[in-house]
């Protein structure tokens, strides 16, 4: 299907359906067309040529039936018509006065956008009155801060001061049991990185290594650290013996090594005694004196399992994830953390539109999930991370980013908090610091997902360097074939460096994988702040469709 696109056409969303004002037709959400009555779907059309104004009833009378004697009942026949076809909401009634069609005019992909987003906000003002009436704001992003609206400068990486936490490997006890060393070694990268002075490397990228038995300096080179921390989990029983040593890997030897013999099903005094043992070698301070959650065990190692399917990007991983973080809570209902994460899960939903509910049901309960993770753990930087996504769904871009700023100043450490705020950046705020931070998200976590690299493609064509785009979003479609958004964006630095054949390629391609897409949706979805930003990628793509 060739995707289409039309700066020009005029025409109406109205309720569950579309309305073309030129030609009279009329398609339903799923695009087949909706029949009306030929009476009803004159009132539809005279409705429609004065969108969200009142028209008399004796106009709309008169104009239908003209010289034919008729009375009210025909036209409220024809009025319970189109709310049947369209909803019951579409169609305003003014006792003894007339009707009013509740619809904004499309004349554009960018004014559409804007109206979209309008819609979006409406559909969520259940969810968003309920954030307001608890405070969440002010639970911790304070009105009174000076520095709620300041922009993020990246702290200065200071070198001999980065780390990285390897895997722990598993000796014995199954598979089941791997996810403890995993739930360990993610743990112990969280806590460190909350130390002021240290720089530590996501886990999501030390991950990659989980058999490493030796080249550490190859991994040090790789991951851009100075130390390294590795450790091995032996199981017997319902005991765990931990050995853990912190490597130079430029001298090849051990700085300083511990065993740890515990009660496997008590993770969290392990995970604490591991962490300030190696702050203490470190000569470090450990800033957070805030003990470690105590929560059902069962409930942790479950939300561990929901981490690895989570960190795959896809609509059957974000599925699967939200699984394992809902069972999760059914063992322990006050786990802040898998509430924290059921909210990422709907942001994302939301965000990819990997349900076909881009706006309603998901960002609600993503709401109500982070809401209620910051209630219980005000300190969690993940449930800031699913607000500031939620809100940018939403529109709220002053919100996302004090949202996205917030889980920063928590984790200093945070790439994906770098990585949301460049994204929301580019969406609704600075330029320039939406480059800063994502560069050094990516600095966090060198085996960044693909979205770090479109985040980045995005920023620089907004920034007018197409030409320098264009490699970082051919990347990111070579890692995730499938990514719209990513796909979308190339065509358009295409077309803005002149190259109108490699970009309507690009868009080709997106049809052959999505036979429902169209540009003009997709623009419609795009939740930019900014109208000449919209605009910008408007105008690369019309080009691309129009010659």
């Amino acid at each position: 299907m060739k995707p289409e696109i039309s700066p020009k056409s005029e025409y109406l969303s109205i309720g569950r359906g579309r309305y073309d004002r030129e030609t009279g037709s009329l398609l339903g959400e799923d695009g087949q067309p909706i029949h009306l009555r030929r009476q009803s779907a004159e009132v539809l059309a005279i409705l429609a040529a004065s969108p969200g104004e009142i028209v008399k009833r004796e106009t709309l009378i008169e104009t239908v039936w003209r010289d034919v004697a008729t009375t009210d009942d025909s036209l409220i026949q024809c009025i319970s018509d189109i709310r049947r076809a369209l909803g019951k909401n579409v169609v305003e009634t003014y006792p003894k006065v007339g009707y009013r069609l509740a619809v904004t005019p499309r004349a554009s992909p960018v004014s559409e956008a804007v109206r979209y987003r309008s819609l979006i906000a409406g559909a969520v003002a259940v969810a968003l009155s309920v954030a307001i009436a608890i405070g969440w704001w002010n639970l911790r992003i304070r009105s009174d801060s000076p520095d709620t609206e300041t922009a993020i400068v990246p702290p200065r990486i200071v070198a001999e001061k980065t780390l990285a936490v390897l895997p722990f490997v598993n000796l014995g006890g199954g598979e089941a049991l791997q996810y403890f060393g995993d739930g360990l070694s993610e743990d112990l990268t969280t806590d460190l990185a909350k130390i002021a002075d240290l720089t530590v490397i996501s886990y999501a990228s030390s991950g990659d290594f989980p058999e490493a038995e030796t080249g550490f300096r190859n991994i040090a080179d790789n991951l851009g650290v100075r130390y390294l921390v590795r450790g091995t989990v032996r199981h017997s029983g319902e005991r765990v013996r931990i050995n853990v040593s912190l490597i130079d890997p430029i001298e090849g030897t051990n700085i300083w090594a511990e065993r740890f013999d515990r009660v496997r099903q008590d993770p969290f005094d392990i995970q604490e005694d591991v962490t300030r043992a190696i702050v203490d070698a470190l000569s470090l301070t450990l800033e957070a004196e805030d003990a470690p959650s105590r929560i059902a065990p069962d409930a942790y190692f479950m939300l561990l399992r929901g981490l690895a399917p989570l960190r795959e990007n896809t609509a059957a991983g974000n599925a699967l994830a939200r699984d394992y973080f809902e069972s999760a809570l059914a063992l322990d209902p006050d786990y802040a953390r898998a509430h924290a994460y059921i909210a990422v899960s709907h942001g994302r939903d939301t965000m990819f539109d990997y349900t076909g509910d881009p706006g309603g049901v998901s960002i609600q309960k993503g709401l109500e999930s982070a809401i209620t993770a910051i209630q219980l753990d005000p300190n969690l930087p993940n449930a800031y991370l699913a607000l500031a996504i939620l809100n940018l769904a939403i529109g709220e871009h002053d919100k996302a980013l004090s949202a996205a700023r917030h889980s920063i100043r928590l984790n200093r450490n945070f790439a994906d908090g770098y990585a949301v705020l460049a994204e929301v950046g580019v969406y609704g705020g600075n330029l320039k610091e939406a480059l800063e931070a994502i560069q050094y998200a990516k600095r966090l976590h060198p085996h960044h997902p693909a979205s770090y690299h479109w985040i980045e493609g995005h920023i620089l064509f907004q920034l007018n360097d197409a030409k320098s785009a264009s490699p970082m979003l051919e990347q990111t479609i070579e890692l995730a074939p499938g990514f719209v958004p990513a796909a979308v964006t190339l065509a358009a630095a295409y077309s803005d460096t002149g190259d109108q054949e490699r970009g309507r390629s690009v868009l080709n391609a997106v049809s052959s994988l999505e036979p429902d897409f169209t540009l003009a949706e997709f623009l419609e979805q795009t939740p930019y702040a900014m109208e000449n930003r919209l605009k910008r990628l408007a105008d690369a793509l019309v080009v691309l469709v129009e010659n």
